[in-house]
């Protein structure tokens, strides 16, 4: 009985080494953004789940720790651009990937490697329901101090139809105030102003970009918005609970 006793505390203290059983966890190694003292697992499970990857995208199998897998050096280039994003937004806690984040990995790829650019559809207002404002008419915007001095705003087909596709809302989310579009009465129209620079400087990362909104580029509105005002993160993203065994 005592026999018996020994060996299932053994057994116990060796399966709360590691989930399922398999042994402690061996020390991380080569870690060069990310500190020791993070839950290193889940921090590579979200990157997994962002990209809809397995570990061997980014890392030799056999051997974690090496850097001979280009995509490791892209994905410590991306980490590090995650904090350069992360200053725009007072709301984040902690140093990426650790704590909360209002943009992280998830709010770009959505589970693909290469993020999309494009909105699937269109959204359209309340005027273009009845008809109006529906293509590119003539005439350049007014008080424009980020957008290029000439850029066609109005229509659906225009940058401003863009950001209304990523976004999901119409103008007046960003203009509205009971004055004329020109003016900068909604706060929210400067905060529009600054996400403009930061997809600018999110795209430096990419050589052959151009500025944004003008030529090719690898991030824009819909990357991160989706549709949404708010971007999803793993830390405001919803999940189902597992079903019960």
């Amino acid at each position: 009985m005592k026999l018996a006793l020994s060996l299932l505390a053994v057994s116990v203290s060796l399966l709360a080494q590691q989930p399922g059983g398999r042994g402690p966890l061996p020390e991380p190694k080569n870690l060069k953004l990310i500190s020791p003292k993070s839950d290193i697992m889940f921090i590579m499970r979200g990157f997994n789940e962002a990209l809809g990857v397995q570990c061997t995208y980014c890392h030799v199998q056999g051997d974690f720790a090496a850097d001979t897998n280009p995509k490791k050096d892209i994905a410590r280039k991306m980490i590090s651009m995650g904090r350069i994003i992360d200053d725009s937004f007072p709301s984040s806690v902690g140093v990426f990937p650790d704590g909360y984040h209002e943009v992280d990995c998830m709010t770009c790829h959505r589970g693909n490697v290469k993020p999309e650019t494009k909105a699937s559809t269109k959204f359209y207002s309340i005027q273009n329901f009845r008809g109006q404002n529906l293509g590119v008419e003539p005439g350049s915007g007014v008080n424009l101090k980020v957008l290029p001095q000439g850029t066609q705003v109005h229509g659906a087909d225009t940058i401003m139809g863009e950001f209304r596709d990523a976004l999901g809302v119409d103008c007046n989310y960003c203009h509205g105030g009971g004055k004329p579009q020109e003016t900068d009465v909604n706060p929210r129209k400067d905060i529009a102003r600054k996400m403009i620079l930061l997809v600018r400087q999110i795209n430096t990362n990419f050589p052959g970009t151009g500025v944004f909104p003008v030529g090719d580029q690898e991030v824009t509105c819909w990357t991160c918005h989706r549709g949404d005002p708010h971007p999803v993160s793993l830390g405001n993203k919803r999940y189902e609970l597992p079903a019960k065994k």
